[in-house]
């Protein structure tokens, strides 16, 4: 059977993934949150690392798939010494989250048969990077929303309360932060190709984050 996925890049994701959500709840896990339950902030912290992340690259990866491209997933050594470095060393005050990232290369269509095949010619280049690229922080737009609404019509403290504010904090970091038009993350290539599609992504993500910051939602 074909697929899409290359030998050893699911057991790359689910490093990647494991990493990530350690350094994410790493603060509540040596009790920066006095009298909270730490088991429930590791869980909210896994299912939140596994959107804002593992689907954010997923959307990468699938969205590139479908237009021609041969995608995986790989990990980067040195970002996960950084992931566990970081976090560990400021005590779970800052974390820099770069365990992995699916990398993409052209010509998929002599991978035909093997889940890499594609009807789409490559014609436009700048537009399939745009739409590769808005893939990972418009998921994260989504989840944003989603978790937000689960926050809202959560009790405080409950445990859908903190996955909703530990998934919309991380979306809208990731997304935000994503979105900058500066190389090489995703928002300089949307920006390049179409200002109005880049607009429509960032503002809201942007606007989100700047709720956040605000500090609304305390824990």
């Amino acid at each position: 059977m074909s697929s899409q996925f290359g030998p050893g890049e699911i057991r790359s994701i689910i490093v990647a993934w494991i990493v990530l959500s350690f350094g994410w709840t790493y603060g509540y896990i040596i009790g920066l949150v006095n009298g909270a339950n730490t088991l429930e902030f590791i869980v909210a912290g896994f299912i939140a690392t596994a959107t804002g992340f593992i689907l954010h690259e997923m959307g990468h990866k699938f969205v590139a798939i479908r237009h021609g491209y041969v995608a995986n997933f790989r990990l980067w050594t040195w970002g996960l010494l950084l992931t566990l470095g970081t976090v560990v060393l400021s005590g779970g005050n800052f974390l820099f989250g770069a365990p992995g990232a699916v990398y993409i290369a052209p010509a998929a269509s002599m991978y035909y048969g093997q889940g890499y095949g594609s009807s789409y010619p490559n014609n436009d280049t700048d537009y399939e990077n745009m739409i590769i690229s808005a893939a990972g922080p418009g998921l994260n737009l989504l989840f944003a929303l989603a978790f937000l609404g689960l926050l809202l019509a959560s009790p405080v403290a409950s445990f859908p309360f903190i996955l909703g504010f530990l998934g919309y904090q991380l979306n809208v970091g990731l997304g935000s932060f994503n979105m900058l038009p500066v190389p090489p993350l995703d928002g300089s290539k949307i920006f390049r190709k179409n200002i109005p599609v880049a607009l429509a992504i960032a503002l809201p993500l942007w606007g989100l984050f700047a709720i956040l910051a605000l500090q609304i939602f305390p824990l």
